[in-house]
């Protein structure tokens, strides 16, 4: 059996891992939750834009995984599979919040203190310390589904055939959001700010 394409995320270990959690071995899923901890919990934070709610939603995502662990039929997909779970978890927060509240600059872009000291003006500081409070803005704004597509793709680094995987439409469709989402994004960011 051919592993499916979105497979190449998944080394030897976390096959082996995911083997034993579906034989019924707990602290093995465990392993596994932390080795994907951090590139699930990136996608919720890139694709919301809070990292409370990231934080909160990537714990929904592995206690829903888990608890759903026996239907995944295709151990080999594990890697979509889980995405899934987390992009449906995001949208149900979209949902429960009906309008997203728009993220304060703390918390959507911690600058670190490195990128602090090659300022050399205060302007300068805050032009960047802006720009990036438009651009988180504005993404929130984006549709969910061109949103989904822009993390995947330009954060996540999945190559098309693997979003078209997870997402479960042609690559096609996927390059088209992405370019919509992408020339959406510019013209938001333009429109809300003068670059």
């Amino acid at each position: 059996m051919h592993p499916s394409n979105a497979s190449s995320h998944m080394t030897q270990i976390d096959q082996y891992l995911l083997n034993l959690a579906l034989d019924g071995d707990a602290d093995s899923f465990g392993m596994l939750m932390e080795r994907w901890r951090n590139r699930i919990f990136g996608f919720i934070f890139r694709y919301i834009g809070d990292r409370e709610d990231a934080s909160d939603l990537t714990q929904e995502t592995f206690t829903k995984a888990y608890q759903n662990l026996n239907r995944l039929t295709d151990p080999a997909s594990f890697s979509a599979w889980i995405y899934k779970i987390a992009l449906n978890e995001c949208r149900m927060r979209f949902r429960r919040n009906a309008r997203s509240k728009l993220v304060s600059l703390d918390k959507a872009q911690t600058i670190p203190e490195a990128a602090v000291m090659d300022e050399s003006t205060p302007e300068k500081l805050f032009y960047r310390s802006e720009l990036q409070r438009v651009f988180q803005e504005v993404f929130t704004k984006l549709p969910s589904k061109q949103r989904a597509v822009i993390v995947m793709k330009e954060y996540q680094g999945l190559k098309f055939r693997e979003i078209s995987e997870i997402l479960e439409i042609p690559i096609s469709t996927v390059k088209s959001r992405l370019y919509l989402g992408l020339k959406t994004l510019k013209a938001l960011v333009e429109k809300n700010y003068e670059l």
